[in-house]
Formats: C-alpha cells, structure tokens, sequence
C-alpha cells in the first residue's frame, strides 16, 4: 500500500475520488433532510470540495510519513494508530471547517451556518478517517502476519534440514558399528571369508561415502549395493539366509533414501535367528510406488543390543519426503515394512 501512495499521481487520483465520494454522500444526506435540497449541486461546490479534500489528505499523508519515521508501527501499533487517528481527524477538521467557512463568509458574510450541516460534516470526517486509518492499520497487521508466517516456514524449513542431516549423520556409524559386529565374529569363524568380507565392506562403504551428501538415490542404485550388501551376509550365514526378489522395472527409476534397504536387511538379520535349522527368508518387492520387504518371524530368544535407530531412522528421514508413511506390521508369522517410492 505504502509503494501506491508514494506515487503521487496514483495517491492524488485516490484523494479524487474519496473527494468526489465525499460530497455526493454529503448531497444523498441532505437531500433527505431538506425537501427543496438538490442533489447534485453546482461544479463550483464540488471544486471546492475536492480541493479541501486533497489540502485535508495530502496533510493527513506527511503526517503519516512523519509518523512512520519518529513512531513507527512496529514500536508501538496500537499507540501509532492511536495517534495517527486524532492528527488526522485534528488535520481534516481544520481543513474542512477553515477553508468551508473562509469560502462561505468571502461570498456572504450574512450566511447562516447550521449547526446540524456541520455535525453531519464532521461525523463524514471522523468516520472516514478512521476508516483510513484502520484500512493501514489492517495492512500493517496483514504484513505483519504474512511476514510471520514466512519466518515459520523457513524456521521450519531450516529445523528439518538440521534434523535430517542429524539422522542421515547416524546411518553412516551405525552402518559401521552393526558391520564391525558381523566381523567380529566372522573372524573366530572363518579367517578367509573375513578377508572376503573387509574388500567386500569397502566397496559398499565407498558407496555409503559417495552418497553421503545425497537426500535420495535411485531404487537401482540401492537395489546394487543391498545385493553387495547381501553377499557380505552370505559369506557369514551361507544357505541359512535365502533372498527372493520381485522387481518391477519401472520401479528401478524411482527414488529411495540412501541405505534403506540396507537398514531393513540389517535389521531383519539382526532379530530374528538365522541357523540351519530356521533359516531366514527375506523377500523384497518393488511396484511402481512401494518398495516392500517382508521376513519370517523367528525371534531370538536372547536379544542383541539395539540402539533403536533402524526403523525410526528410516520413518523419520521419509517424513521429510512424502506425505505417505513408511508402514511397519506384522502379520502371521511375518514382518512386513512397505516404503513408498518418490518420483524422480
């Protein structure tokens, strides 16, 4: 609003028309008070209308800027308003009243002025600068308003990013914690399949290093290292672990956060007994919008530690993503996590 008025010819074109406005209400008004009143009256009264009306608002606007300069609406809004209100109604009562009356006695010095005529001025005074002033006080409220809620957006925005960063900074130690456990205890087993499992952990941690930097990848890239991920588990659980796959090929350009995949197998591993005797089937599937991995339900009885990061992990960083959540159930003798795809 303020950008409108500092132009003069768009501000002395609005001073026009509330002039204009202000004489034709001033007529409807009269006219129903006095029968023999005439509605449109001369052009000579409607000049000078309109030249107390820009003498009035144009003083009403330096007093504004004034204003804007020594009590500015974020100071104080309700006292800004306050006083920008009683200048301005002080400002188009003298206006009003001093020209009106100068001009009436210069052409009949035995004019009669009534009384209600210059009630009814004033009340038309008042009640449109306090419309005036409560229109800018609207828009500095508005302004203020919109302005608040683009700072709680970007505060918002600015809070996701450090969480996210926060979580995709944990998959990378936790990746490295739970791999170092399956080393540990690959070496008591097989010195061989542990020098197989260090070059092959390489290679999937430089993928994890190539990616770090990457809020999501696509669903081939991930499909590629779980696979890599799934024969460093080989080498430790051979034919106890048994995988199915069932991808779609469309679904391979669609986009996954970094070591989804990897997470769920970990975590499917992790709890659920892997022997000759049981061994763990995992099933991952793929459809143009979900990615889903399923595993037999075969507890250890005695629990590894857990820091509870996986699945949280995993339902937190696609919470920033997509409105459609990560779903985690169980079914008869199943557990089952759906993972909605994110188009490219």
């Amino acid at each position: 609003m303020e950008g409108y008025l500092k132009n003069r010819w768009i501000r002395w074109g609005i001073y026009l028309l509330l002039g204009l406005l202000f004489r034709f209400t001033l007529d409807v008004i009269y006219s129903l008070m006095y029968r023999n009143y005439t509605l449109f009256q001369s052009m000579q009264l409607y000049l000078l209308t309109l030249l107390i009306t820009f003498i009035a608002l144009e003083g009403i606007y330096q007093v504004k800027r004034w204003l804007d300069r020594k009590r500015p609406w974020d100071k104080n809004a309700y006292k800004r308003f306050y006083l920008q209100w009683i200048y301005s109604i002080l400002i188009g009562l003298f206006m009003a009243m001093i020209i009106r009356w100068a001009y009436i006695l210069l052409r009949d010095i035995n004019t009669f002025i009534a009384v209600v005529d210059e009630l009814i001025i004033i009340a038309l005074v008042v009640l449109v600068v306090t419309v005036l002033t409560v229109v800018e006080l609207s828009v500095y409220l508005l302004e203020k308003w919109r302005f608040s809620l683009a700072e709680l957006e970007r505060f918002k925005k600015e809070n996701a990013e450090f969480q996210f960063e926060s979580l995709r900074s944990q998959v990378n130690p936790h990746f490295l914690f739970n791999s170092l456990n399956t080393l540990s205890s690959l070496i008591y087993d097989d010195r061989d399949k542990a020098e197989l499992f260090i070059r092959e952990l390489s290679d999937v941690y430089r993928y994890i290093l190539d990616n770090r930097g990457r809020e999501l990848v696509p669903l081939s890239s991930e499909l590629q290292v779980a696979r890599s991920y799934l024969f460093l588990l080989g080498l430790r659980f051979e034919k106890n672990l048994e995988v199915e796959w069932e991808i779609k090929s469309a679904a391979e350009t669609k986009m996954v956060a970094p070591l989804t995949l990897q997470l769920l197998i970990e975590n499917a591993v992790k709890h659920n007994i892997v022997s000759k005797k049981k061994p763990l089937l995992i099933r991952i599937s793929a459809s143009d919008s979900t990615l889903m991995v399923r595993n037999n339900l075969q507890r250890k009885e005695v629990k590894e530690y857990s820091s509870h990061l996986g699945l949280k992990n995993i339902q937190s960083r696609y919470a920033f993503f997509t409105s459609r959540t990560v779903d985690i159930y169980e079914t008869d003798g199943e557990f089952v996590v759906k993972i909605p795809l994110i188009e490219s």
